[in-house]
């Protein structure tokens, strides 16, 4: 191993002992809570302490679309490909989950929880359409102390956490791969609250986006490098904003990773780096109308679905005397962003929402040797309503533009059309 992975593995640890540490810290500067009475032995078949509590829930979800033309995910589409319409329905985007409440540990209030949706594919058979496999969304557990946060476990990443609002896209958010990066991934994440600011760092699993193994794990191109993902992000929120009563905040985010591509035909073995930059955004304009968003730029980010889901140009070509001439693997640089604007009418169960995306890679990194069909770019616009009928039933229409340039293919287009209802319990 060399100095670079163990300088990256020193960086790695400092930030660790640094959670653990302030963890610490925190839980010995806050009041101890009074020594509760012994509870009697626990014997076999007895119930367990009334503090600790388990609660099942969870979101039924019906979502019946019609796309104008061929896309790369029906249901749920990122981007146009050309060729037929199609019409059908599905539930795979339903959810269930578990949340622990009710233990305390450090000083601390300890919860956790498991959730899982049916947007893992597809099973091998002619009626498989119909038997969405189980996915795992989130499983962590966290301790609360008064300003401090400590969470271990897969949860949504640190770098860009915001989501526009929908009910046709919950099993991959609205807008990814036009401009919204995402990731569910597991890591160690320390968060401090100071007030109206939060401070939060995390490391994270290398995800890069390029993991093919149906069943045995075999790492991709993020684990080879033997690095963590180092995320952070500073924000700062109010709970009602002047005016409307409504909840705002405003945050800035980074995230570093490697990725290393092994060399093929004789050559060497490249480390190429995963990076970028994003502002997040809510902001209510009035007490009924808000904006929200989020903008990014960076490269090799194929691991949250930006840069149009590519990361890495295997064989980038550049320009000689003679031709194109092989340069090896580059990272691909993009840039994107999204906004939502909602609108919430009398009565308050009904709310509309326009939403815009664009993701635009950089079509420098995007020359090669081998003709490939790159997406240079990906933008789409959403106008949708969501009717919230009860507490625990809503529904909804959403209509969705999609706009897709290929560098072989040209330009894409598809309509999709999606009538949502759930049901949380």
């Amino acid at each position: 191993m060399n100095a670079g992975r163990l300088s990256a593995f020193g960086r790695a640890a400092v930030l660790l002992f640094a959670i653990l540490g302030a963890a610490r810290a925190q839980a010995q500067t806050t009041p101890p809570s009074p020594a509760p009475t012994p509870a009697p032995a626990a014997t076999a078949g007895s119930a367990a302490p009334e503090s600790f509590k388990v609660t099942p829930y969870g979101i039924v979800f019906f979502n019946g679309f019609g796309n104008s033309g061929a896309t790369n995910n029906a249901d749920v589409p990122l981007w146009a490909t050309g060729g037929p319409g199609s019409v059908s329905a599905s539930g795979r985007q339903s959810r269930l989950g578990l949340r622990v409440t009710g233990v305390t540990a450090a000083g601390g209030k300890l919860s956790g929880v498991v959730e899982s949706d049916f947007f893992g594919g597809f099973p091998a058979i002619g009626i498989g359409d119909n038997m969405g496999v189980v996915r795992l969304r989130l499983a962590n557990a966290r301790i609360d102390w008064q300003q401090t946060t400590l969470l271990v476990g897969q949860d949504w990443m640190v770098f860009a956490p915001g989501n526009p609002v929908s009910l046709a896209c919950a099993g991959i958010p609205l807008e990814a791969a036009s401009g919204n990066p995402w990731a569910r991934l597991p890591q160690i994440r320390l968060e401090r609250r100071f007030g109206a600011t939060t401070l939060q760092g995390a490391v994270l699993a290398p995800s890069t986006g390029d993991f093919t193994s149906a069943f045995l794990y075999q790492p991709a191109a993020g684990a080879l490098s033997e690095q963590p993902f180092l995320q952070a992000r500073v924000s700062l929120a109010s709970k009602k904003w002047r005016k409307t009563g409504k909840p705002a905040w405003l945050g800035i985010s980074g995230h570093h990773g490697k990725a290393k591509i092994l060399g093929t035909a004789g050559a060497a073995d490249r480390d190429l780096e995963s990076a970028a930059g994003a502002v997040d955004w809510s902001l209510p304009i009035v007490s009924r109308v808000s904006l929200a968003g989020e903008a990014f730029l960076g490269q090799n980010l194929a691991g949250f679905q930006a840069g149009v889901f590519q990361g890495v140009n295997p064989d980038f070509a550049v320009t000689s005397p003679l031709g194109l001439a092989l340069d090896g693997p580059r990272s691909i640089g993009t840039r994107g962003l999204w906004t939502q604007l909602s609108v919430t009418a009398k009565p308050e169960q009904l709310t509309f929402y326009g939403t815009h995306g664009i993701d635009d890679p950089d079509d420098a990194d995007l020359v090669s040797i081998a003709k490939r069909d790159w997406r240079l770019r990906n933008r789409s616009f959403a106008l949708s309503f969501i009717h919230r009928v009860t507490a625990p039933f809503s529904w909804g229409v959403e209509v969705r533009r999609a706009e897709t340039r290929f560098l072989q293919a040209g330009s894409k287009k598809n309509t999709h059309v999606n009538l949502a209802a759930t049901l949380t319990f």
